[in-house]
């Protein structure tokens, strides 16, 4: 099918060191055809069509040292596609699983606190993310939480002829769901939360850089998709993140 698309967008600089600004938009993911996995009736989906709006603000303070950049955002989505499961448990189809609307507030800060230290956070608030018409209106979208964020920081010493650099990162997710199934498929161990924290030392310069690094270093353990109980075994699947993992990288660039 033909679609048209669009953008539309304002902005304004309140001083030298403030944006405004807002836009609105449309897009559309293209439909498509399924496999065998899909009953005859499931192999044809729709386009998926969405219209966004957002108003934000960017901000540089501190002599270019502190960076704030917040939007707020409206996003209603027609024809969602999703991937579902096939009534067998064998394999997986697309699907249009309804009406969504996405609702809430990014947020964004970078700061150079010392001239060898940067700090990134990021939070992201939801304030509505759920289907709002079709078999699953009022179910929450999956893989979307009420909140989550990042935060990072990485600290430079000059040694040698380069530096040393500690670097620290940490991520959490809360409440959300694991599997994209429908309502009536849904079951208690696909709900999820998470948190992840990652750290790296090392020394590099133009062409060296050698670390050692540690990942999920809290052992978390958490399943980033689950499927609905198969129907003929029982059986279960967790596609799990990878467990605490410790490593060393030796990287030359030419």
């Amino acid at each position: 099918s033909d679609n048209v698309d669009w953008l539309a967008s304002v902005s304004y600089d309140l001083n030298i060191d403030t944006l405004l600004f807002a836009s609105a938009s449309t897009g559309t993911k293209s439909g498509g055809f399924n496999g065998v996995a899909g009953a005859p009736e499931d192999r044809e989906f729709d386009d998926e069509d969405t219209t966004s709006y957002e108003l934000g603000i960017k901000t540089t303070l501190l002599d270019s040292r502190l960076r704030i950049n917040s939007t707020l955002f409206f996003t209603e989505i027609e024809e969602l596609q999703s991937n579902q499961q096939a009534t067998s448990g064998l394999g997986q189809f697309t699907s249009n699983q309804g009406e969504a609307e996405v609702a809430g507030l990014d947020f964004q800060l970078d700061a150079l606190p010392l001239p060898n230290l940067t700090v990134t956070l990021g939070l992201q608030y939801l304030d509505k993310y759920e289907f709002t018409a079709g078999p699953d209106k009022g179910l929450d979208l999956a893989w979307a939480a009420e909140l989550s964020g990042s935060l990072a920081a990485t600290l430079v010493l000059p040694l040698a002829d380069g530096g040393v650099y500690l670097r620290g990162d940490y991520s959490f997710m809360g409440d959300h769901t694991t599997n994209g199934a429908s309502a009536a498929q849904l079951e208690a161990k696909d709900e999820q939360d998470r948190e992840n924290l990652n750290m790296t030392l090392g020394w590099r310069n133009d062409n060296w850089n050698i670390s050692l690094w540690g990942k999920n270093l809290t052992d978390e353990e958490y399943a980033a998709t689950t499927l609905v109980t198969y129907p003929l075994t029982g059986l279960d699947a967790y596609f799990l993140a990878p467990p605490r993992t410790y490593g060393a990288t030796l990287r030359y660039d030419f």
